[in-house]
């Protein structure tokens, strides 16, 4: 029987892509770019779709060889810029607010577990207004042990006063959301924000979403609620 859902934050309950275009026109303003916000934008969400998972790196290296720079910025200046408006901007879905009231109005206990630095996952949540929507947020930068290592998961069974096994995890990541819950002993379920498995060498997950609207329904079909 499930009892409660807890959530990933980043490619899961906000609009990532839509979040990264609303950041270009600054960064095309801020760094010298040889094409136009619009462009860069296009570019940015794709490599992000691309590489993500595998490191923020990629991202750049993938921007600097499809020529967007006039004159190519570290990564290290390009990561701080893109953090501090990560700090400013967080664009919503629009149907994750319903999505969390449909489940809140079926009895389900509500979290989050998000890999970072406290500062910054605190300020998306604050931007997100998603403060008074959950029963238990953990920022893992707060107990220093990160996703996929069981025991931000097992510190959130335990704040939220259920077992694992009365608990979804829902997470676009293969390792850190799915294998990392898995092992915890909830049962996984993938939201297939990339459009892809970037992580061949774990089991797929026995049930995938394309976004979190759609989880009111699986539970219906699939699960038993309290």
């Amino acid at each position: 029987m499930i009892k409660g859902v807890v959530f990933d934050l980043d490619h899961t309950l906000f609009d990532r892509y839509a979040t990264l275009s609303a950041i270009a026109p600054s960064f095309c303003e801020h760094f010298d770019v040889a094409v136009t916000a619009e462009e860069f934008a296009k570019k940015l969400c794709f490599a992000d779709k691309q590489f993500v998972h595998t490191g923020w790196r990629h991202i750049h290296e993938y921007l600097i060889n499809e020529g967007v720079f006039n004159t190519v910025p570290s990564y290290e200046d390009y990561a701080a810029f893109i953090l501090s408006k990560f700090r400013e901007i967080a664009v919503p879905y629009a149907f994750t607010k319903p999505m969390l009231k449909t489940l809140r109005n079926k009895g389900l206990l509500l979290g989050i577990i998000t890999n970072g630095d406290v500062p910054l996952q605190s300020k998306k949540i604050e931007l997100l207004s998603f403060e008074s929507e959950f029963d238990e947020i953990l920022i893992t930068g707060s107990i220093g042990i990160h996703k996929p290592e069981a025991e931000p998961f097992r510190v959130m069974a335990e704040r939220l006063r259920l077992s694992p096994s009365e608990l979804l995890y829902v997470g676009d990541n293969p390792l850190n959301d799915v294998e990392g819950s898995r092992n915890a002993g909830y049962t996984p379920v993938f939201v297939n924000t990339l459009g892809h498995w970037s992580f061949p060498d774990i089991k797929k997950c026995e049930y995938m979403i394309e976004n979190v609207s759609e989880l009111p329904s699986l539970l219906e079909k699939h699960f038993t609620l309290q």
